[in-house]
């Protein structure tokens, strides 16, 4: 490919990061309520994530999802159970501590504090959020289908297409990245760390929301 196609593809999938979703919103509330280390744990599986489906598009396994109605409607109902499951679990944790912080009298801190975990395992598990909100997202699979794949041809290289599956990854981790690591400014962390409570009943009522839509969507 040219040095122009390369950076038409590399703003293309800079535009494809940005679009606002439940990707965004998942980084934004682990920044906030976790921390910086939490917030890149999601975004490089994040990036991980979409390389798998770019490289799906140079090995024509995506073409193939897509036009299953078995394997979209699959990865649809996953993903809506997902998010439900994600939205259901940061709704509970921010009225109970909303609740146990008008029992104490408190501002909910210490409760928040409890939740903050950057050991090997929670980091583990973020990142496991990070790559199963891609891996249940089926408009990845259009998105790299349908616009990825116009930037891949026969004349190209294997390595070529490869590394243009890979660059996907870098540019999604690295944009995601940058969102946690703003959300995670030391200026404003600590209060929007004491409204985490809020923040994360706000966050849990979205991702619900998302389920929902997506589950009614099939209907």
């Amino acid at each position: 490919m040219t040095l122009e196609l390369w950076l038409l593809l590399a703003m293309t999938l800079l535009a494809g990061a940005m679009s606002p979703g439940p990707s965004v919103a998942l980084v934004l509330r682990t920044a906030i309520t976790h921390g910086r280390s939490s917030a890149l744990a999601v975004a490089l599986a994040h990036g991980v994530g979409i390389s798998v489906y770019a490289l799906a598009v140079v090995l024509g396994l995506a073409a193939l999802i897509q036009n299953s109605v078995f394997f979209m409607n699959a990865l649809q109902i996953g993903g809506a159970l997902f998010l439900l499951y994600l939205g259901c679990r940061m709704l509970f944790g921010g009225i109970r501590a909303l609740t146990e912080a008008t029992r104490e009298g408190g501002d909910g801190t210490d409760q928040v504090t409890s939740k903050d975990n950057n050991s090997v395992l929670g980091l583990w598990q973020h990142a496991l959020n990070g790559f199963l909100i891609v891996f249940f997202n089926p408009k990845v699979v259009i998105f790299f289908v349908a616009i990825f794949s116009q930037f891949l041809s026969t004349e190209q290289l294997i390595s070529t297409q490869v590394f243009a599956a890979l660059m996907a990854g870098l540019i999604d981790a690295a944009w995601y990245a940058l969102v946690g690591i703003l959300a995670s400014n030391q200026r404003f962390a600590a209060t929007l760390f004491q409204a985490s409570p809020v923040i994360d009943s706000a966050f849990g009522t979205l991702f619900v929301s998302f389920g929902i839509a997506v589950i009614l969507s099939l209907f």
